[in-house]
């Protein structure tokens, strides 16, 4: 089953998401890549930046969001079992939330049953002032294993903007997947420069090896920020 080709943003294009991967990245975003996944700084600085986030992501062309949504129409279009994922009533966890940028994509889409977390919970307020979320909570650290009354829940778990130089590292996709629910779907983007700087390829295909994850979809080189193109990955998660 696919989405109809006027709903969904054209990944070969990057103007359709708004990207111009060739400038200049923001101050904002060089600083905050520079913090090297200290839990406290990077809190600290989300939280002096969460007043004026929006703009300034906006200013300088932010392709993610609609990649994000790009990327669970190429997943469900993969096989009958994964047409699930455009039942707009499933729960979603936009995981690292932010602003809601993500969430508010696929609330256009028709998603009504949106949940966030986020490590920020200056973030999370901003987020919540959207009326999207049914439930949204600070304080999430997705670089260490997450509670258990986190996991296992969400039909489809989006994780855009985290797995980013100076953030967590590409061993946390195995805690971003522990979100999902069995046959869940599990969607990330990853900046380019975050690819070559780590192992995160490496480590998505060990995963994918041993049976926890299925790759239903790869978006590469496609728009993300105004100075960086970057890859959506979705996979399947198993039960196991």
């Amino acid at each position: 089953m696919s989405e109809p080709a006027d709903q969904a943003p054209d990944a070969a294009d990057p103007s359709s998401a708004g990207a111009r991967p060739n400038e200049e990245m923001t101050e904002s975003m060089r600083e905050v890549m520079s913090l090297e996944g200290d839990v406290d700084k990077l809190s600290a600085y989300y939280a002096r930046w969460a007043s004026y986030y929006d703009a300034d992501v906006a200013e300088h062309g932010y392709g993610l969001p609609r990649m994000m949504l790009a990327a669970v129409w190429a997943a469900s279009d993969r096989d009958e079992a994964a047409a699930r994922y455009l039942d707009r009533s499933v729960p979603v966890l936009d995981a690292g939330c932010g602003t809601g940028l993500v969430g508010s994509i696929m609330h256009e889409a028709g998603y009504t049953n949106l949940n966030g977390v986020d490590l920020s919970h200056e973030m999370v307020e901003r987020a919540r002032e959207r009326g999207i979320y049914r439930s949204i909570e600070g304080g999430v650290d997705l670089s260490r294993p997450v509670q258990e009354y986190l996991r296992g829940r969400a039909a489809i778990v989006l994780v855009g903007g985290v797995f980013t130089v100076g953030h967590i590292p590409p061993e946390s996709l195995a805690v971003v997947a522990d979100l999902a629910a069995p046959e869940g779907l599990l969607v990330v983007s990853t900046r380019r420069s975050y690819q070559e700087s780590t192992d995160f390829v490496a480590v998505q295909q060990a995963m994918v090896d041993a049976g926890r994850l299925e790759l239903l979809a790869h978006l590469p080189d496609a728009p993300y920020t105004m100075d960086s193109t970057g890859d959506y990955w979705a996979w399947r998660v198993s039960g196991g």
